[in-house]
């Protein structure tokens, strides 16, 4: 005996909404996995962004610092000096811990005097002869007591620079003695942090001084 017409209804319905259930359900399901494959995407550009914009801080600041130790430099008197200047930074830990007795004493060509410096056939890719080689020690840090060819400063915002320099005399001609100056940064510690930031690529920024 066949159903009767209310009771067929019904049973449509019934069967309607378990499907429209159970369709739901799946939806939900792909949406979730869809939604949860995006957010993982967005951490990932949000994370690059962020180490992007770290790097990008790390950068301006040491060709900020590059170019204030070459302007130093180049305005002195009577430029090349036997001797040293003192440059300040912002520690303040500790009497004259701010002071670097940074050396000025320039060297003959192609070596120079100072931080070693690339070649033709050391320079690896991406760096030029002449650039600071930052595979070698680390020369005599200047400080408030001791002269050399690198410091470390410090950033007003806590941040430590190792900064190394090479002094060239290009030009010996007494009437107009030429030197090549060239200053090379980069980010040991970060503020909060006593890791070193040893993937911080260096900065290099270099001028001609004439005395």
């Amino acid at each position: 005996m066949s159903e009767l017409p209310n009771n067929q209804s019904r049973s449509a319905r019934r069967r309607a909404r378990l499907g429209q259930s159970g369709m739901s359900l799946l939806e939900l399901m792909i949406a979730m996995a869809v939604l949860t494959v995006g957010m993982l995407g967005a951490m990932v550009l949000i994370i690059i962004g962020m180490e992007s914009n770290s790097r990008n801080k790390t950068d301006n600041t040491a060709t900020v610092l590059d170019q204030e130790i070459l302007e130093m430099f180049a305005t002195l008197k009577n430029y090349p000096k036997t001797g040293n200047v003192i440059i300040y930074d912002c520690a303040l830990s500790g009497a004259s811990a701010n002071q670097h007795q940074a050396l000025l004493v320039q060297a003959a060509g192609p070596s120079g005097n100072g931080a070693t410096l690339y070649t033709t056939l050391t320079a690896p890719a991406g760096y030029n002869a002449g650039d600071i080689d930052w595979s070698q020690p680390t020369p005599t840090l200047a400080t408030s007591t001791t002269q050399g060819y690198a410091m470390q400063y410090q950033t007003c915002s806590g941040d430590i620079y190792e900064v190394r320099w090479n002094i060239m005399e290009v030009s010996p001609n007494p009437s107009s003695r030429i030197s090549l100056l060239t200053v090379s940064s980069r980010e040991t510690v970060a503020k909060g942090s006593t890791l070193g930031m040893f993937f911080a690529p260096p900065g290099t920024l270099r001028t001609l001084i004439e005395n």
